[in-house]
Formats: C-alpha cells, sequence, structure tokens
C-alpha cells in the first residue's frame, strides 16, 4: 500500500484555494452543479429531509473545514465550528466519509490520519449524530487490532436492523466489522487479494495517476444481505454475504470462501445503491458515471467533462443522485472548482457497456510454402455465438479491415455452418473495420482469433497494440485463442511491462505447431516467444482443451479452446445473481 504517494498530488492541488469556476455541467436538464468549493471535498450525504452534508480530508493545511452542512450552495460547519475545531483533542481531525443511514442518523467516519502521516494515538473514530437535534449521539474509537500505523479508515455503511457498520481500509487493505451494540470491532480480510489494489496506476483520459489505494468504495444491497467493495486502484467488484462477517466465530480462510467476484468494472471510487437496486458507480479512467443494474448489466449512465473524479454517492428523495467531484487526478492548473453534482436519472440515456471486438487476421499466405492460410473458423464461430447468445454486441476488426481469408473450413461443425450461412454474421465480418479505426473505449473485451495468418500480421500491428492496452487498462478483458496470442506478445502496457509479463497463458504450443510440420514456416515458435516476454505458459495435452485467466487475461490452447475462452470472458463480464 503506498497511500502516502497521494500527499503531494492532494497538496498540489489544495494551492488552488482561490480559482473557482463558474458550473461546467454540459446537459442542466441531466446533470447539474449545485455547490462549489474551493476547498477538496470527499464524501456526501443526502438526509430524508434533503439535507446535504460534505467533508473535507484533511490532506494539507488548506483545509479550514472538516464536516459542512451546504447551505444555500454554501458550505457551513457542521454541527459546530468547534467541532471542526483540529486543535480539540474531542472535534474532527482527519475526516474521509460521511453517510446517513436508514433512520436518518449522520455517520461522520474520522481516520485520524492527518496528511496521511500515520493514525494519531486515539485511533480512527466513527461519530453518529441525530439531525433532529444535531447532537452527537455516539462515539466509536478504535483499538490496535482493528488498525495499524498506515490504515485509513475510508469508507462506512450502516445496518440498523442488525446493528452492524461495515468499514474499509484503504490505506492498509481490510474490511472493519463494527457491532454498534457493543462496541466490539474486527478486522477481517486483512491480507486477501480482494481488499488490495491490483495496480499501481490507473490510465485517467489517457494520463498515468500512479497511485496504489487498497479497498475503498463500498455498499450494502438493499436486502442487507451482501456487501460490495473494490479496491480504488483495481477493477474487481466483490461481494461477500454480510451473514459470513457477522459470524463471530470466523477465520479468514473461511470468509475468503464465500467472496463472489460480482465482475470486472471500470474503476471507481464510491459506490450507492439506489431504491431500485441499481448499484451505481464511477468510471474514473474517461469522467463517467457507470451502473450495475439490478438485472445484472452494466450501463453507462452518462460521460461528461464535468465529472471530474466521481468520489463519493448519495441520493435524495426524489430519487437524484448526487456525488461529489474531488479531482485527485488532476495537476494544479488543470483542476476548476470542486463541485456537488446532481444527475436526474430519468433524464439519462443509459448506453450497455456489452461491446466485445473479436480481431482476425488480414494474411492469407502461410510463409513461402504457396499454401493459403487466414483466421481458422471455429475459433470466430464459437466464440461469437457464446457471446451473442450471452447479450454482447460484437464488431469485428482486423489489420487491414474488409474481407479476410479463412482456414478451417469444417461445414460438419454446426456452428461453422450456421456461422456461413448468418447473414448479419456474414456481413459483419466481410466488412471488418481496419485496426486503427478501432475506438478502445467502446469494448469491454477484445478478443484475437487465431488461424496460422495471425502470426505474419498480428505482432507489429501498433494500433491494435495500443486498443490492447487502452481496453485492458480501462478495467476490461484482453484474450485471444490458438496462434491469436501472437497479438499479444508486442503489446506494452503504461508503465511499459509487457502485457504477458508474469501471467499465466495458454496459445499453440511447439509440440502442435511441430505437429502441424510447420515450426520452420512460422516467423517464430509461439509459446517460446510468450515465454520470452515473462509469460508462465501453461499447456494441455496436444490438441486438448485449455483455457487460462490471470488478471483480466483470457487465453485459449487451440481451437478446441475457443468456446471455453468465450464463455469464460462471458463469465468475468457478467454477473447472474446480482441481489
Amino acid at each position: 500500500m503506498q497511500i502516502k504517494k497521494l500527499l503531494p498530488i492532494l497538496l498540489a492541488g489544495l494551492l488552488l484555494s482561490s480559482c473557482q469556476q463558474e458550473p461546467t455541467a454540459k446537459n442542466s436538464k441531466a446533470v447539474e452543479a449545485i455547490a462549489q468549493s474551493k476547498h477538496q471535498w470527499t464524501g456526501i450525504a443526502v438526509s430524508n429531509s434533503n439535507r446535504i452534508f460534505v467533508n473535507f480530508p484533511f490532506w494539507s493545511d488548506n483545509t479550514p473545514v472538516s464536516v459542512a452542512e451546504i447551505v444555500d450552495g454554501k458550505a457551513v460547519p457542521y454541527p459546530t465550528k468547534n467541532w471542526n475545531n483540529r486543535k480539540k483533542p474531542d472535534g474532527f481531525l482527519a475526516v474521509q466519509s460521511v453517510f446517513i443511514d436508514s433512520n436518518n442518523n449522520l455517520w461522520v467516519l474520522d481516520t485520524r490520519n492527518p496528511r496521511f502521516s500515520g493514525v494519531d494515538s486515539i485511533g480512527p473514530v466513527l461519530y453518529r449524530f441525530n439531525l433532529q437535534t444535531d447532537q452527537l449521539v455516539k462515539q466509536y474509537n478504535f483499538n490496535n487490532n482493528h488498525f495499524v500505523q498506515n490504515s485509513y479508515f475510508n469508507d462506512v455503511r450502516i445496518d440498523n436492523e442488525k446493528q452492524t457498520a461495515y468499514i474499509t481500509d484503504s490505506g492498509d487493505g481490510a474490511l472493519i466489522v463494527l457491532n454498534l451494540k457493543t462496541g466490539n470491532a474486527k478486522r477481517v480480510l486483512n491480507n486477501h487479494p480482494a481488499t488490495h489494489a491490483e495496480t499501481d496506476y490507473l490510465m485517467i483520459n489517457d494520463k498515468m495517476w500512479k497511485n496504489s489505494v487498497d479497498a475503498d468504495g463500498i455498499a450494502l444491497s438493499p436486502d442487507r444481505k451482501h456487501l460490495f467493495f473494490t479496491a480504488l486502484s483495481g477493477h474487481t467488484l466483490y461481494r461477500i454475504p454480510t451473514r459470513a462477517l457477522l459470524k463471530t466465530l470466523i477465520t479468514d480462510n473461511e470468509l475468503a470462501a464465500s467472496i463472489d467476484t460480482v465482475m470486472h468494472i471500470p474503476a471507481t471510487d464510491g459506490m450507492l445503491f439506489d431504491d431500485k437496486g441499481n448499484l451505481w458507480m464511477g468510471g474514473l479512467e474517461n469522467n463517467s458515471i457507470n451502473v450495475l443494474q439490478k438485472n445484472g448489466n452494466l450501463v453507462q449512465m452518462v460521460q461528461d467533462s464535468v465529472i471530474r473524479w466521481a468520489d463519493s454517492f448519495s441520493k435524495d428523495t426524489a430519487g437524484n443522485i448526487l456525488f461529489t467531484t474531488s479531482q485527485i487526478h488532476l495537476q494544479p492548473e488543470n483542476k476548476k472548482a470542486y463541485e456537488v453534482i446532481k444527475l436526474k436519472p430519468s433524464r439519462l440515456n443509459p448506453a450497455p457497456l456489452n461491446k466485445i471486438l473479436m480481431v482476425i487476421t488480414s494474411h492469407g499466405l502461410l510463409g513461402e510454402t504457396g499454401d493459403s492460410t487466414g483466421y481458422y473458423l471455429s475459433e470466430v464461430s464459437h466464440a461469437y455465438y457464446t457471446f451473442k447468445e450471452a447479450g454482447f454486441q460484437i464488431t469485428f476488426a482486423s489489420p487491414e479491415g474488409g474481407k479476410s481469408p479463412i482456414d478451417g473450413k469444417n461445414m460438419k461443425d454446426p456452428l461453422n455452418k450456421k456461422f456461413m450461412t448468418d447473414k448479419t454474421a456474414q456481413k459483419a465480418i466481410q466488412n471488418a473495420i481496419p485496426a486503427n479505426e478501432v475506438n478502445p473505449s467502446d469494448y469491454r473485451a477484445i478478443y484475437y482469433a487465431g488461424g496460422h495468418g495471425t502470426m505474419w500480421d498480428f505482432p507489429q500491428n501498433s494500433a491494435l497494440q495500443t486498443a490492447s492496452k487502452k481496453i485492458y487498462e480501462n478495467g476490461g478483458i484482453v484474450s485471444a485463442v490458438c496462434h491469436g496470442p501472437s497479438g499479444l506478445v508486442n503489446i506494452k502496457l503504461s508503465d511499459n511491462n509487457y502485457l504477458v509479463n508474469n501471467k499465466t497463458v495458454a496459445g499453440f504450443t511447439n509440440e502442435e505447431e511441430h505437429a502441424a510440420g510447420l515450426e520452420a514456416v512460422v516467423p517464430f515458435l509461439l509459446e517460446s516467444k510468450l515465454k520470452t516476454r515473462g509469460a508462465k505458459f501453461e499447456e494441455a495435452p496436444i490438441f486438448q482443451e485449455k483455457v487460462v485467466s490471470d488478471q483480466r487475461l483470457v487465453t485459449g490452447q487451440n481451437p478446441a479452446s475457443a468456446k471455453g475462452a468465450a464463455e469464460q470472458i462471458v463469465r468475468v463480464l457478467t454477473f447472474k445473481n446480482p441481489q
């Protein structure tokens, strides 16, 4: 965990205290800036009478207030100025989030970790305020079993029925489960990958934001049966049954066994379930807001330059979604006013995030043999119908675009026959778009179909490499089957590491190439090349199915693996049991 790296970025941004800008929302009917500040805020909470509360994290001395209520568009210290006096030991110090529960109580989570300098001697504190009286009702303190020196208690959700608070620790990945009746707490999943950062950078609008932040966003399902969570530096949404978290005698190994991988998502900070059971999330990479709908579909609700790092979410009584913009990723010269944005869902037009790019070769000659080659038909047809049946849209692309040569045209294969007589499929594949016209942001996955032709035109195609890198770094899937992984061998990520480096992969093996009698014809042996790029190569017996999935990289060994690879892609991009 490297959360202290945030400090210089945040300090620089907060020096812009005098730069207050006009609202920049493009569509006032659907996207509206309702409050602004010259100071950086993160959390937001809206009461059942539509009172709006925000908090300002103590990331620099240019943070005069910790918790405020938005009154007539301005931030007024809450509940009093004295509470916001950091010199008082019984006041707020370094508040990271605010939350309003179903009983209309305001909860304030104080990290007690100012400027990421380490948790102070008091330790993190959770406060509960009665909004009828604006008085403190209860204060919960944590002991050394619940936090470590670099802990940063980030976000909180309250279950009044079970009298439990759930908290994420983004400084040293873990979940905290607090019994609100007894005040007893426990720290769980402290060493589990699900609570830790998956990467040490995000690519936001094609610019690297280098940081490593652990478990951050958290949301309690409307039926309170599952807790959803994700690392800020990552692209995997998880859930865990609350009944498991509430057990008094349960090991971390037993808890780990109950974790579900929901799906791979664009990176998000905060999360919120609305009253309809839809999970609202940010889209940090491209200034968007995304929703995992109750039916399990992932959609983009809106994309707008005004959405400068959607930080935390809340909702008002009319069903509008409110969020703060914290602009964590921006350099000082690019920052504008920090805003509270209101979204009106009924005026938004969600776009399904369900497109897959299927790449085929344009190369039709088998080296200098005089024989023909091309894409291997079953590796296209089997994947195509697997994707279609799962509700995905498929776009074909190739290095040159247009019609591509075919190999392996076995019409005894029913899916091959179906594909070759499918007018929609044939129109799409015969009009494949050129690789240099691909817009990577349109796709949640890229799938490289195999065939020997790929060995000549996939590896050096820079447009395909760029598209794959962007899809992957935006939380999508990169996949390839048989000789298709030839398209992976030269892909480098923004950190200058090869995509396949230190990842487990499959592909057409050296043994299979020898069996095909083409080891001296192809420009290189695929298995060997992948290994030189740092991949950990796995294989099944010759020409037997083998599918490997590792960190959003899905690969298959040979034609027999095409359907299995496609099924694995569908699994990691969909969620069939959202509630």
